[in-house]
């Protein structure tokens, strides 16, 4: 993705971190679900805009996340997750941002 900025934030745009939050056990289910059936190995994937009201949740496999982001990147960000949390990775569309939450 030429001209892809990485910035650090503290936190993501209020609407989202309102979804996550409403929908906190399902987003675990599915999470778990995918990761099990996974190889352990993967995270969730929410692909948003604010202005279409869309929040498209789906587990995306390794095979899945490197269609977004390279194989050493995605290995990276694997050793990056600390031991007890999980990896929420957030594609907002309207935003042009993605952001990676540990929950």
């Amino acid at each position: 993705m030429p001209g892809t900025r990485i910035q650090t934030v503290d936190t993501c745009p209020d609407y989202i971190n309102q979804f996550i939050q409403t929908n906190m056990e399902q987003l675990i289910n599915i999470y778990d679900a995918g990761y099990e059936v996974n190889n352990k190995e993967g995270c969730l994937g929410l692909i948003c805009n604010q202005e279409t009201n869309k929040m498209d949740v789906m587990f995306l496999s390794r095979h899945n996340i490197t269609q977004f982001i390279s194989i050493e990147n995605w290995e990276d960000m694997k050793r990056s997750i600390p031991n007890d949390k999980k990896l929420f990775y957030i594609r907002d569309e309207g935003l042009d941002a993605v952001f990676l939450l540990y929950i």
